[in-house]
């Protein structure tokens, strides 16, 4: 659905079609607090339409922070520096490449990702990362990776944060099939501000209703990994 279609069907659903009582700049704010709600609620795969990749790449040098797309002495890249807006730390993977001798890019593949716990864990030579093994975390709106590469870069894949909904033909950034629970959490919102508690509630309920039947579907239909299935 379009801004505007979401904006008349709330009208519908709060029997306010003439805006008397809910402006449309009203009903934007709430659509938009709904959508963030149902990103922050449901299942990563329900977003492939969120999904991006970021390359950074290290011109000879990987002690590059300064340039601001580049990892410091560490292994670290910021978000910030990255230009990367992740959804609550959404980073998916991180493919880890070199520059060999001949200037050619070398893939490593993707990295081991870890908690951020863990890391302390990397001093031990037995369980540190390796350029065959790369490993990376996330912490504090960072990425970390191990062992640090003289040249090369990262692919960061990610989820982003949905472009806002606003007044007019731009579709939902969300799937289809996610509009209907954003139009709940929108409506459960201002049922609320039109001190109807009750009416709020049955709206609320349906969009936690839908969103835990889509979490707990693909949790049974997602794709097994590679010597999985059967496991105890």
């Amino acid at each position: 659905m379009t801004g505007t279609e979401m904006i008349d069907m709330l009208g519908l659903r709060l029997e306010d079609p003439s805006e008397s009582n809910f402006t449309s700049a009203t009903k934007i704010k709430a659509l938009n607090i709904a959508q963030r709600t149902v990103v922050n609620l449901i299942d990563n795969a329900y977003l492939t339409e969120l999904q991006e990749i970021d390359t950074a790449t290290f011109a000879n040098t990987v002690y590059n922070d300064s340039s601001g797309n580049g990892l410091d002495s560490d292994g670290k890249a910021t978000f910030t520096n990255l230009g990367i807006d992740p959804i609550r730390g959404g980073v998916i993977a991180i493919n880890v490449y070199d520059i060999n001798d001949s200037n050619q890019s070398v893939d490593l593949g993707f990295a081991n990702m870890i908690e951020p716990q863990d890391a302390k864990r990397l001093e031990n030579s037995y369980l540190a990362g390796s350029d065959s093994n790369p490993v990376a975390y996330i912490f504090n709106e960072a990425i970390y990776v191990k062992p640090v590469k003289p040249s090369g870069g990262i692919d960061v894949w990610y989820l982003k944060n949905p472009t806002a909904i606003a007044s007019g033909n731009t579709e939902c950034e969300l799937n289809v099939a996610l509009h209907e629970v954003v139009l709940d959490f929108a409506e459960s919102q201002l049922w609320k501000m039109d001190n109807k508690p009750d009416r709020a509630g049955v709206a609320y309920t349906n969009a936690v209703n839908q969103i835990k039947a889509l979490n707990d579907r693909y949790q049974i239909e997602k794709p097994k990994g590679i010597g999985t299935q059967g496991r105890a």
